[in-house]
């Protein structure tokens, strides 16, 4: 019995330790291993998935404690990330973990980075970094085979940003960099540490500073402004949840003021995998995935921290501006007096005939040539719907007698509608505005280097300087006024008749082009150009449309026809931008040219003209009738400026189609202000032609206003940003100031606009003043 027992206890220890050894079998022993090391050497260790390091540092000093520790890894093997290493770095309040290879995959294929570099936050344990325990680094894998690393911990000595020093680095995706600019006086918040080895702050620190940043290649990288807290978003896909980031290639900038950031702020140098978002391509090209291959995608950087604006410096920028504007505002009333002198010493000749005046005048020259029905004080235009005879035959010379039979108040009311409708189109496009504010720096398309914020203003400058278009505008139209007042004196059969309805248009106009400027560059976009240009098109328009008026009073364009144009002209505009190709260029030169044609036909026939099925048939007649004689105008001055009109629009189809840029908003913005400004010129010619006297005021508004129009062209030419192109190629185009610190040369551009359209304004205003008071309707003649 007692060896049967003996037996059974044998037999159930034997199983018992059975179970435990196969227990033991399915756990992994892993091998801890500890030890310390010194900054600034490299350390090799090696890991497995069983051998597990952790590595502890120490230093001789703590001299260099007031600065952060920067991790250096590198693999020995290549691994092809199946089994990556994890590094992990604890410190006091924070743990980060970084993992080898870091793999990139492009479109053309996957690159792979066996080394990284980061720098660990200095405020983990609060505001005074000198507190800061050193870290400790865990190194494990998953590999069952054995993974040789390199470790290397050391300071960052050049972490703390002077003002007005340049710093160079070089970023890899793998291994990105920050810095550190301090508002503060005492950026360690610490007195006790050897301040003998720390950079010499030069405190008078401003309140505002720009950071300025240039790259001598054209790797896409992110650049992070965040505040000093931990942690730090060194990698492209979290810093976008703190700060302000933006793209860049080869240059790039922001102002930082103080009550951003009241303390200090990081500056995180991050290279995107990739060049996608900087270029606007999809796909990386051969070429460059060539280059990443030689260089590692390496992006060399420098950069520095600049005192941004005085708050003397923006007083004496924005005065200076206003007195620039005042004295152009001053300029023309003065010019004003000496019209007013004028005026005095020609209405004693008022029976004696003008300058304009013909011999030759018949009276069958004073027909008109629309009905016109007493019992009505509008233009009878169903004349015009009558058919037309097989050819247009005008009795030459034709004058403004035969085109003014409408009443002085019939004239009035539709020129004051012009008034009303630019009235209301200003308060719609004013009521659709909005501004959104986020951390992106690619929503808006300043010029960084050159964008001082002031309140709630980030681009204070850019929206200052259109103050100039604001106050010519309520000057112009002080003057128009002014103007009204006086021509109830003046004899209502002799002259130009006045109508002040277009010239208020002109005024609040100009005045609108400031205001809706202001709007756009509160965060210049694609999405929003076209508040910046709509009223730069209505004011060509109605300066073409004035021009016609003054010898066409009552064939001319109406109010509600002319400003239905304009938005046609903004839907086409807004399209173009929108979805620029090749066939929307094509569709919209082909209509360029046919409105040529047709405004070219009723200008020379004096809006007899229309475009009719048997136009073809019609000229057919007359070549047959006539032979060559067919080709030679009847109105050769005429003839001769319209076909320089139409050479000028030829060639701006001819580039639109050649460059077919993004930019199509500039280029019907070049089509409407060219053919403003030609007719301009054209109406000052055949003024010439026809002897007509032009004042020497007149000619010095028309010199100050070409020349201004000559400096604007060059300053708007040179621009600083292009929407047309990704926010990182805009930023290329970025420059500092050129003018009291405070203007770029799209703010002297804003300035010398607005001037020179003031001195046209103001020129197309007194041109006709010699005919005011001494020269019968019948005796002026119409071109």
């Amino acid at each position: 019995m007692f060896l049967f027992i003996l037996s059974f206890l044998l037999a159930f220890r034997y199983n018992c330790e059975a179970q435990n050894n196969a227990g033991l079998d399915n756990v992994t022993h892993r091998n801890f291993i500890y030890n310390t090391y010194e900054y600034d050497k490299i350390i090799s260790v090696t890991v497995n998935e069983t051998t597990i390091q952790t590595l502890d540092f120490t230093e001789e000093s703590n001299k260099w404690r007031g600065y952060p520790s920067r991790v250096h890894a590198a693999l020995n093997d290549t691994l092809d990330g199946e089994y990556p290493v994890f590094i992990t770095a604890t410190q006091q309040k924070g743990v980060s973990s970084w993992e080898l290879p870091l793999v990139v995959a492009t479109s053309n294929a996957v690159l792979q980075f066996d080394d990284m570099a980061r720098t660990l936050c200095p405020h983990d344990a609060g505001s005074n970094i000198t507190s800061e325990n050193r870290p400790m680094i865990q190194i494990t894998t998953a590999n069952p085979h054995n993974t040789s690393v390199n470790i290397k911990l050391r300071r960052v000595t050049d972490f703390y940003v002077e003002l007005d020093k340049e710093v160079p680095l070089n970023v890899t995706p793998s291994t990105p960099k920050y810095y550190y600019f301090s508002f503060d006086k005492d950026p360690l918040n610490t007195s006790h540490i050897d301040k003998s080895i720390l950079p010499r702050f030069n405190y008078t620190i401003p309140k505002s500073v720009m950071l300025m940043i240039e790259s001598d290649d054209t790797v896409c990288a992110v650049v992070s402004i965040q505040n000093n807290s931990c942690p730090v978003f060194d990698n492209e896909k979290d810093m976008l949840y703190q700060g302000y980031h933006l793209t860049m290639m080869t240059k790039g900038g922001i102002i930082i003021t103080q009550s951003m950031f009241p303390v200090g702020f990081y500056i995180v140098f991050i290279v995107k995998e990739n060049n996608a978002e900087c270029t606007g391509v999809g796909t990386d090209t051969v070429s460059s995935f060539q280059d990443w291959i030689v260089d590692g995608r390496v992006k060399n950087f420098r950069f520095r921290v600049v005192p941004a604006l005085t708050y003397t410096e923006y007083i004496s920028g924005v005065l200076a501006a206003f007195a620039l504007v005042l004295i152009v505002a001053i300029f023309a009333p003065l010019l004003t007096l000496l019209r007013c002198n004028f005026t005095e010493e020609i209405t004693v000749i008022e029976d004696e005939p003008g300058p304009s005046s013909s011999v030759n005048a018949a009276s069958s020259e004073t027909q008109p040539i629309a009905h016109i029905d007493d019992s009505d004080s509008e233009v009878d235009l169903e004349a015009e719907k009558e058919p037309m005879p097989q050819e247009i035959v005008l009795s030459p010379p034709l004058t403004l007698a035969g085109l003014s039979r409408a009443k002085p108040g019939a004239h009035s009311r539709r020129s004051d509608r012009y008034h009303h409708y630019n009235t209301q189109f200003s308060s719609h496009l004013l009521l659709n505005r909005m501004v959104f504010q986020t951390g992106n720096q690619d929503l808006c398309y300043y010029n960084f280097l050159c964008a001082h914020p002031l309140g709630f203003l980030s681009d204070f400058n850019h929206v200052y300087s259109n103050v100039g278009y604001v106050l010519l505008g309520l000057v112009f139209m002080a003057q128009t006024w002014w103007r009204q007042i006086r021509a109830a004196n003046h004899p209502k059969n002799l002259g130009i008749p006045q109508h002040h309805g277009l010239f208020y248009s002109m005024g609040l106009a100009l005045t609108m082009e400031g205001l809706l400027s202001a709007c756009y560059h509160l965060c210049p976009n694609k999405m929003n150009f076209q508040f910046d240009s709509s009223f730069m098109y209505v004011i060509a328009v109605l300066v073409m449309v004035k021009l016609y008026q003054n010898r066409h009073p009552d064939v001319n364009a109406s109010a509600h026809s002319t400003f239905m144009l304009i938005a046609v002209a903004m839907f086409i505009g807004y399209f173009g931008i929108t979805y620029p190709s090749v066939a929307f260029w094509i569709v919209f030169t082909i209509l360029h040219l046919y409105v040529c044609f047709v405004l070219t036909m009723k200008i020379y026939y004096v809006g007899r003209f229309r475009m009719e099925c048997l136009i073809l048939k019609r000229a057919w007649v007359s070549l047959r009738t006539h032979g060559r004689r067919t080709f030679l105008p009847s109105y050769t001055a005429r003839a001769l400026l319209l076909a320089v009109a139409n050479v000028a629009n030829w060639a701006l189809a001819a580039y639109g189609m050649y460059s077919h840029n993004k930019d199509f908003a500039r280029h019907l913005l070049a089509i409407l202000m060219g053919n403003a400004i030609l007719y301009m010129l054209s109406y000052v010619l055949m003024k010439l032609v026809h002897r007509e006297l032009i004042p020497a005021y007149v000619w010095v508004q028309l010199a100050l206003a070409h020349a201004a129009w000559v400096l604007a062209l060059l300053l708007f030419l040179d621009s600083r940003t292009k929407w047309s192109e990704t926010p990182a190629q805009s930023r290329q185009h970025n420059a500092a100031c050129t003018a009291l610190r405070l203007l770029d040369t799209h703010d002297l551009w804003h300035l010398a606009s607005a001037a020179a359209m003031f001195l046209s304004f103001n020129a197309l205003l007194a041109i006709d003043d010699p005919l005011v008071n001494t020269t019968p309707r019948h005796l002026i003649p119409v071109f």
